[in-house]
């Protein structure tokens, strides 16, 4: 028996079948509003039940997901999940088992049980895309908080240009993308960026330059706040071949602002990439199950 598992990001939605391994991955763009994503969701389920046995069905989303009301909680950048029973509405349709668990955590999940994390006891993993979310792990367990909030990192508040802004605008290649395509008026991506800094564009240069000041200012500030062994970091971006690099030169330059900083963060990629949050949610499904 299978677990179908869904992971809703802000950019696109991904979807497999899990038994230890994933296997029939699909995605698709996420959509501008909830009725074309339950329609999209709707025929994504139907399709893979009629072509295989599946014993539950796990999400890994956006947000925080309060267990006991089946709603999403907190904010992401898809704001229209949030606000009425999510859970619910699955549960409805489908007579599965149906779970959710923050997309984050779901990525920790992964990484924690088989991946880069699983020689740690204490460990911050961040995921950076649209924005950034993360979990934080204290002996082997995620601390989700009073308010379950814990790993909502990128709500940090960081100084630009003389205002405020999110760690979550300022340390994402996504936004970096917009940025730029609002300086040139015409559209890239954060990929785009990164491969015109590396051929000399100076417009791109500066705001790749921007971008590793701010991660590293974010895993500095972090590594302080909670102390953890090792920084995994997952989504997108860590295809950059030289991003930890970058960081860790950044690093060492705002270590030299204080006066007692003796701790260099230790910098991971994940092992599993952008399909994490699919593992991790077919983790969850197999322990809940369990249970």
């Amino acid at each position: 028996m299978k677990i179908l598992t869904i992971d809703i990001g802000g950019s696109s939605v991904k979807s497999a079948l899990f038994d230890q391994t994933l296997s029939d991955i699909r995605r698709f763009d996420s959509p501008a509003d909830w009725e074309t994503m339950r329609q999209k969701l709707d025929q994504l389920i139907q399709s893979y039940l009629r072509q295989a046995e599946v014993a539950a069905i796990s999400f890994s989303v956006p947000g925080i997901p309060n267990q006991a009301t089946g709603e999403i909680e907190g904010a992401s950048s898809l704001r229209y999940l949030h606000g009425f029973d999510f859970r619910g509405y699955f549960q409805a349709h489908y007579p599965l088992p149906i779970f959710f668990e923050n997309d984050a955590n779901c990525g920790c999940i992964a990484e924690l049980q088989a991946g880069a994390a699983k020689d740690l006891q204490s460990v911050l993993f961040l995921v950076i895309g649209t924005g950034i979310g993360g979990a934080l792990v204290v002996d082997k367990k995620i601390l989700p908080g009073a308010h379950r909030f814990g790993g909502e990192f990128g709500m940090m508040l960081m100084e630009h240009d003389g205002q405020f802004k999110e760690w979550s605008e300022l340390g994402s290649a996504v936004h970096m993308g917009r940025k730029f395509s609002q300086l040139k008026g015409k559209t890239y991506q954060g990929t785009d960026v990164f491969e015109l800094a590396a051929v000399g564009d100076e417009r791109a240069q500066t705001l790749c330059e921007e971008l590793y000041h701010y991660l590293a200012l974010g895993i500095y500030n972090l590594q302080y706040s909670f102390d953890p062994q090792a920084f995994v970091l997952s989504g997108g971006i860590v295809n950059q071949p030289e991003l930890l690099a970058n960081i860790s030169r950044k690093l060492q330059v705002i270590m030299g602002y204080g006066q007692r900083c003796p701790i260099v963060p230790q910098l991971r990629v994940a092992t599993f990439g952008s399909q994490a949050n699919l593992i991790g949610a077919g983790l969850v499904a197999q322990t809940e199950k369990i249970n």
